[in-house]
């Protein structure tokens, strides 16, 4: 459960973050989705940790 709720978090601030990049620039680049995808995994980790920590 824990998992499922920090990828579907991670996607999500994944998916925001790209289109608030796209909105500046209007235009897709690899950099940015990197970005992206790194900003993405780390709200996951956080989210995760976050879960762990209010669990126990």
């Amino acid at each position: 459960m824990i998992l499922l709720e920090s990828i579907s978090f991670g996607l999500a601030v994944f998916i925001g973050w790209l289109l608030f990049d796209y909105s500046k620039e209007k235009q897709w680049r690899k950099e940015k989705i990197g970005e992206s995808f790194i900003v993405g995994v780390v709200g996951a980790i956080g989210w995760g940790v976050f879960d762990l920590l209010l669990l126990y």
